[in-house]
């Protein structure tokens, strides 16, 4: 069934405080302004300024071709970025404020390149500041034809200003938040020792390559555990799970109202017959009144016991190792152990060029020339 009657402006507000995504902002903002700013020729969104930069992020309808190319040959020669630079936080400015009466506009260069070329010849910008920085801003535009922007209609358009705000830095929370999370995961990928994140379910939200690994030696031992490294088939260890359940029972005895201190208990695991595997379980996020489920950190490790001489008590070692990605500190330990690459190549289940290649970046971020001189760096 259509719609008989315009949407409200609850019903437009709806879609801008649940958006997540830029792409979501944009769709959510462009009918709010357009149906605020009637009529209206042109509708866009800039985004994602570093200080009093052009935006690097900019949405416009009616799409413009090359987009990138015509906002960066515009931006050249834009009348509004001096006036925003000489206003600092004002709320916005309506177009004439800067070019001044239409027949003065219509003789400028910035006219008869992009506003003509564009269909407009007035129009009206709100501006969003974090201290004296532009954070955001959109821009309505007017034909020739249209009349001014008045005074109540600019009023209205500006009412939607903190609504519009709060969306854009939720959004760019959760993208700073997602980039955070990407850094830390790269991050936690190339440590050298197994990090799982399981959720109140415990089910898997981040494992390391090297917490894939320690989790296939902790359930089929090392000899059966190297041909069953998948993130796919990963099944968190019997013991681990046990203990994240013993976790959970304690926070659900915790009652949340009371807001008393759980306690944040690190439960130590040592694997039944390799002592030299270790696990430790804690629980995240576990203080009473959040809402969020809390989940379970999973440490992984091998700790043999030092012995004077022993390799792997070597910091010097370790640190070298720390510099390898998970795969290509694989393959040279398997080179220190004397495999040549077909031997590292049928071991690994991998083709002999995928070894070949992750072999010379491992000559290349250790700088060493050779296979005898690694063995000898890493002894």
């Amino acid at each position: 069934m259509s719609r008989s009657h315009p949407p409200s402006p609850e019903e437009l507000l709806l879609p801008l405080h649940a958006a997540t995504e830029v792409d979501e902002l944009w769709a959510a903002v462009l009918p709010l302004l357009r149906a605020a700013a009637s009529p209206c020729v042109r509708v866009t969104l800039f985004l994602g300024h570093f200080e009093m930069r052009e935006a690097r992020l900019v949405f416009t309808d009616p799409p413009i071709e090359r987009a990138a190319e015509w906002y960066k040959e515009r931006g050249r020669i834009n009348p509004f970025s001096a006036y925003i630079a000489a206003h600092r936080r004002t709320p916005y400015y309506r177009f004439s404020d800067v070019v001044g009466p239409k027949a003065k506009f219509a003789r400028t260069e910035f006219y008869r390149r992009f506003a003509r070329a564009e269909g407009w010849d007035k129009g009206l910008s709100g501006l969003f500041w974090r201290g004296s920085e532009v954070k955001a801003m959109f821009s309505l535009y007017r034909a020739p034809s249209h009349p001014e922007f008045t005074d109540e209609e600019t009023a209205r358009i500006q009412a939607l200003r903190p609504h519009i705000e709060t969306a854009i830095d939720r959004v760019q929370k959760l993208q700073h938040e997602r980039l955070r999370r990407k850094v830390l995961e790269e991050f936690n990928r190339h440590i050298p020792i197994g990090l799982l994140l399981l959720d109140w379910d415990l089910q898997p939200v981040f494992a390391n390559h090297q917490a894939v690994q320690e989790c296939a030696v902790w359930n089929h031992g090392p000899a059966v555990a190297r041909g069953l490294v998948s993130r796919d088939r990963m099944e968190v260890p019997a013991a681990v799970r046990a203990a994240c359940e013993r976790l959970r029972v304690e926070i659900l005895r915790a009652n949340a109202k009371e807001r008393p201190k759980f306690p944040q208990r690190l439960e130590r695991l040592a694997h039944p017959t390799a002592a030299e595997r270790l696990a430790s379980v804690s629980a995240v996020n576990a203080a009473p009144g959040l809402l969020a489920r809390p989940g379970f950190l999973v440490v992984l490790e091998e700790r043999p016991p030092a012995r004077a001489g022993d390799p792997r008590a070597n910091p010097e070692r370790q640190r070298l190792l720390w510099a390898l990605s998970p795969s290509e500190r694989e393959i040279a330990l398997l080179i220190c152990e004397g495999n040549s690459n077909l031997e590292i190549a049928r071991r690994l289940k991998k083709s002999l060029l995928t070894i070949k290649k992750q072999a010379t970046s491992v000559f290349a971020k250790l700088n060493v020339p050779s296979r005898a001189r690694l063995m000898a760096l890493l002894r």
